[in-house]
């Protein structure tokens, strides 16, 4: 008996040992759908889109127009280039931990507008993604510099469902994006912001946030999102966020 109880022991442990490895190995965002928004587009300010430019609905808060052309660094990088940019990257990053990864917008032309803020809200549920992060970047008085996280204060009718969740989101982004170097905004009192007014967050089904990557009127936040490596870095920051947020199984997967 003595010899048949190691046999089965040794046998337990060898059929263990790959399921143990696997796990191992396994890749921490494998399951994970997550929806990424690239703020703005490059055609937003061309006249040929104006009327597009010029529709409106009401967000639950307040009625709000399709789009805007976003800001822009002194130097003339517009913002929607730059978060198009950062958002390749943090795709290819996600993408190399296993997530699956939907953009909103797959162009970044003068030769194209949009979506409107409510298609890109609900682009998550759209696509089953398990949350939605929005990239921007700010246009803020040139002295102060660094990320902030906006997260959708809850709005009955509109955000109930994502209120909550989201503001576990945005904390999340916060943590992880300084873990991985990024730096708190100066210029507001904290980096997180819970906002009734904005589109993106209101019309989303999925847990949402918009993250206001640094200050493109600062002149060391311009530098940064001018260089390649400094975009590299953002994803970076970002892919660090959404992976911390992804910790908790349940919520992607």
């Amino acid at each position: 008996m003595r010899f048949l109880a190691i046999a089965v022991a040794v046998l337990g442990l060898s059929c263990a040992a790959p399921a143990l490895a696997a796990a191992d190995n396994a890749q921490p965002l494998s399951g994970a759908v997550i929806a990424i928004d690239p703020g703005h587009q490059l055609g937003n300010g061309n006249p040929r889109f104006a009327s597009q430019m010029r529709q409106t609905r009401f967000n639950g808060s307040i009625v709000k127009s399709c789009n805007t052309t976003g800001t822009a660094t002194n130097q003339g990088l517009p913002e929607a280039t730059f978060n198009w940019k950062v958002a390749q990257r943090l795709k290819g990053m996600l993408e190399s931990e296993g997530a699956t990864v939907r953009l909103t917008r797959t162009t970044n032309s003068r030769e194209a507008w949009g979506p409107c803020v409510w298609d890109r809200g609900g682009f998550g549920a759209k696509v089953g993604a398990h949350l939605l992060v929005s990239i921007h970047a700010d246009g803020a008085p040139a002295g102060g510099h660094g990320f902030h996280v906006i997260a959708p204060k809850r709005i009955k009718g509109w955000t109930d469902d994502i209120a909550k969740p989201s503001r576990a989101l945005a904390e999340s982004m916060i943590t992880g994006m300084k873990a991985s170097g990024g730096t708190p905004t100066t210029y507001l009192s904290s980096p997180l912001s819970v906002r009734g007014d904005q589109s993106t967050l209101n019309f989303s089904n999925v847990p949402a946030v918009i993250v206001e990557l640094g200050n493109m009127r600062n002149r060391a936040d311009a530098r940064r999102m001018s260089s390649a490596s400094g975009q590299q870095g953002f994803a970076r920051e970002l892919a660090a966020g959404i992976t911390r947020y992804c910790e908790v199984r349940s919520r992607c997967r």
